[in-house]
């Protein structure tokens, strides 16, 4: 395990086990790169870079977006900053560009933390924990903690931004099983494994039955490969990254669909003391 020296992404650790590599930042307690023999599993970026559609990040105190940044409260009405001029939202939390605090390392697992201080478009105080442990066998299992250290009761969701790539190759040529909704994904529901070919798809979907787990699953026949992702969440956005040329697909498990803070649908009432924990786990066979 290495860690490099501040950048514009913070600080890059890096975890290795097996045949499994991970590059985590510690802004956005990001997840930068994820390989297996070398094979990207995630779309990755450079640690030092910005990157785009933000890609890794962890997304808290909500995932996805808040319409106008505008949002009620037992009975009083905040302002969020609008961050997302195209579609005139408060886009994935507060957190996905603050530098997160290493607490713990090893050479298969880092732990990062972070303070959210109260604000006049959040006024709740929250501390975030998240732990990436990598397993030779199953792949990169990621923990999001979250607990309510103020006196009021937050609203609060949580989510994640990855990419599931078939090393890099156009999505366009790999096949896709998505879970169960309530709704359709698009034209097709991939319930089995279909092509995308030229398929677009950007929506929030309710997973049916998500305590029982659920995956999404791409697969490369060129690659010989499939990467996945698994989770219980209720909510799952899914979107084929046209601004990334379609190199991967976001796969962003979450608490709630967006703009929660305005219909209350899934929304966490975080109560003074509580915690609140959501996992998932990324691979590939």
């Amino acid at each position: 395990m290495r860690i490099a020296a501040m950048h514009s992404g913070g600080k890059t650790i890096q975890l290795q086990v097996g045949h499994y590599q991970a590059t985590i930042v510690t802004v956005g307690a990001g997840l930068a790169e994820l390989t297996h023999r070398g094979r990207h599993i995630v779309i990755p970026h450079k640690p030092e870079e910005m990157p785009m559609a933000h890609l890794g990040k962890v997304l808290i105190p909500w995932p996805n977006r808040v319409a106008n940044g505008c949002y009620q409260h037992n009975g009083k009405t905040f302002q969020l900053a609008v961050n997302d001029p195209v579609s005139h939202t408060a886009i994935h939390g507060l957190l996905a560009w603050r530098d997160w605090q290493i607490n713990h390392q090893s050479a298969s697992e880092v732990s990062l933390t972070i303070f959210l201080p109260p604000s006049y478009g959040y006024p709740f105080a929250l501390i975030s924990t998240v732990i990436y442990r990598l397993d030779a066998t199953l792949g990169l299992h990621v923990l999001i903690r979250t607990q309510n250290v103020g006196d009021d009761t937050a609203p609060y969701g949580a989510g994640a931004h990855p990419y599931l790539t078939c090393n890099l190759q156009n999505i366009d040529d790999c096949e896709l099983m998505l879970p169960m909704s309530e709704t359709s994904y698009a034209e097709r529901d991939f319930a089995e494994p279909h092509v995308i070919a030229q398929t677009s798809i950007d929506h929030a979907f309710k997973v049916r039955a998500p305590a029982k787990g659920w995956e999404v699953r791409m697969t490369s026949p060129a690659q010989n490969l499939s990467t996945w992702l698994r989770s219980h969440q209720p909510w799952l956005q899914v979107y084929t990254g046209e601004k990334l040329n379609r190199r991967g697909l976001a796969v962003e498990p979450m608490t709630c669909p967006p703009d929660a803070f305005n219909s209350g649908i899934s929304l966490i009432h975080l109560t003074p003391g509580e915690i609140h924990e959501m996992r998932f786990l990324i691979g590939c066979e």
